[in-house]
């Protein structure tokens, strides 16, 4: 909160506290005194963001924006707040408060963030009924779109997604969302932060289906939750075209949004060659393996898959289910579902994925078991990426990176992550072939075999202490031979163990 926002809190609370003088004792569905409901919605609030609670408060009263009102103070479709029963006296109002509330926060959002817009299909909910929606903001270059898919796990049955509602409800819901929200790194307008796309058209999905942008159920009066990734993904780019969607389209995800990306890549390349848009992808992290579990009292990887699918009613591409006719579920699977893709794919994958790990059951590792189980699944990871036309895959134990600052300083033999996708995008809406050749190689895969080898790896922390762990210890943890290694080099292994990641680095990787 700003301290503009903190000035006019007395301000605001008194005006509410005038608002609460009507005598809204006819309010059936209210047994608080108007006065101190009127106090408790609001500065009980004031914590959250100003674009969160003023939606909230409005909400809460039942009141419907008019479309006049909205266009006023935004370029994008109004969005409409849910119906209910509204008092007359007050309604008048509260209409007036929420109005002049929005345009004030509006003027002081943040300028590289992105507005929400509601969908128009309110049959399209969150996992709790609330609406979804996406954040947009228009971008010098019209002619080029940039479209992220969030990630966040996922649930499976209904003990799993009772504890992700208790645990993690944002994740299951709109109720929350800001009005206007800050862009993660690879929608940034800062040319620094985010030199592919700054000048791009920006679309931001926010996960809240928790089905990997797949599902197709709506909520029933049954349903404890509705699950329509994939329909929300299939109606947001369809609006996108009422905002002037065109040239091409980017359709970028991490995560689970990674997986989503894969399994919408087609379907997405189709409905748009119809207006004459060029599409292509990007999976950031969302390359998973059905490997079996560690932990003893865990379902395997391929049981949550299926029990996922049948949940959220899943539609993965009808030519990956084509040749898994018998078990669907295996196509969110990215090297089972790849060979199905004809859309042009970027697959950025961590060899030591720490999603898959800890889908296998391998947490925090610290003993030298605990470090072979790691190796195999970075072994795994590195095979099954083997027939990937257009990779990036450092040998790091992280997951997730287009979103996140550090995406620009990720490196493998020495080619940025940046660069490497920015050959990728020029080579496929290029007809000069010269030009093709002269970029970064398509497939770049870590050469060393040992987790953390590569200096630009997010640094790994302890999970006990949260203190980054020392490269020497990591590297003794999981079976080398720091000693040798130090004698090799003519060095005493004591001083060896001293030296800083960047130093030691260069002096390990021949001895690897």
């Amino acid at each position: 909160m700003t301290d503009a926002d903190r000035a006019a809190a007395p301000l605001i609370c008194g005006a509410f506290d005038l608002a609460a003088a009507a005598d809204c004792s006819r309010r059936p569905y209210i047994n608080e005194p108007a006065s101190g409901l009127a106090k408790s919605l609001l500065c009980s609030w004031w914590r959250v963001a100003s674009g969160e609670w003023r939606w909230q408060w409005c909400g809460h009263y039942g009141v419907r924006w008019p479309r006049a009102f909205a266009a006023l103070h935004q370029r994008e479709p109004a969005m409409i707040v849910r119906r209910q029963t509204v008092p007359a006296r007050g309604c008048c109002l509260a209409w007036t408060l929420c109005f002049l509330l929005s345009a004030a926060s509006e003027s002081v959002a943040p300028p590289d963030s992105l507005r929400l817009v509601w969908l128009t299909n309110a049959t399209l909910t969150c996992n709790d009924g609330t609406p979804a929606g996406y954040y947009i903001r228009r971008g010098a270059n019209s002619h080029h779109w940039v479209v992220y898919l969030e990630g966040g796990g996922y649930c499976w049955d209904a003990k799993s997604c009772g504890s992700r509602w208790r645990r993690r409800p944002g994740l299951m819901s709109s109720a929350r969302w800001p009005r206007a929200r800050r862009a993660p790194a690879l929608l940034s307008m800062d040319q620094t932060a985010n030199p592919l796309w700054h000048n791009s058209n920006h679309v931001l999905l926010p996960y809240c289906s928790s089905d990997m942008w797949a599902g197709t159920r709506v909520k029933t009066t049954n349903d404890t939750f509705a699950f329509t990734g994939r329909l929300i993904v299939e109606a947001v780019l369809n609006e996108l075209l009422n905002f002037g969607l065109k040239g091409r389209l980017l359709l970028v995800g991490s995560s689970a949004g990674g997986t989503g990306v894969m399994l919408h890549a087609d379907a997405a390349r189709r409905s748009m060659r119809t207006h004459g848009i060029r599409v292509a992808a990007i999976a950031d992290s969302g390359w998973f393996l059905d490997r079996h579990t560690r932990a003893r009292r865990s379902s395997s990887v391929d049981a949550i898959a299926r029990m996922g699918h049948t949940l959220w009613q899943g539609q993965p591409p009808s030519s990956c289910v084509k040749k898994y006719k018998e078990k669907p579920w295996l196509c969110y699977f990215g090297y089972r579902l790849y060979p199905h893709i004809r859309t042009p794919l970027f697959v950025f994958q961590y060899l030591f994925d720490s999603a898959q790990l800890t889908a296998e059951g391998v947490r925090a590792p610290r003993t030298r078991a605990q470090w072979d189980a790691v190796h195999e699944t970075g072994t795994a990871l590195r095979a099954s990426l083997k027939g990937v036309r257009a990779t990036f895959a450092p040998a790091c134990i992280a997951h997730g990176a287009l979103a996140r600052p550090e995406w620009l300083a990720i490196n493998v033999s020495g080619v940025s992550l940046p660069r490497a996708i920015g050959c990728w995008e020029r080579r496929f809406a290029s007809v000069n072939r010269g030009e093709r050749g002269r970029c970064a190689p398509r497939r770049l895969i870590e050469r060393c075999s040992w987790p953390q080898c590569n200096g630009s790896c997010p640094r790994l922390r302890d999970p006990r202490t949260g203190e980054e762990v020392a490269l020497a210890s990591l590297l003794q943890s999981f079976g080398l031979d720091v000693n040798g290694a130090a004698a090799a080099m003519g060095l005493d292994a004591r001083a060896l163990s001293r030296m800083s990641r960047a130093e030691l680095l260069p002096l390990l990787a021949p001895h690897t």
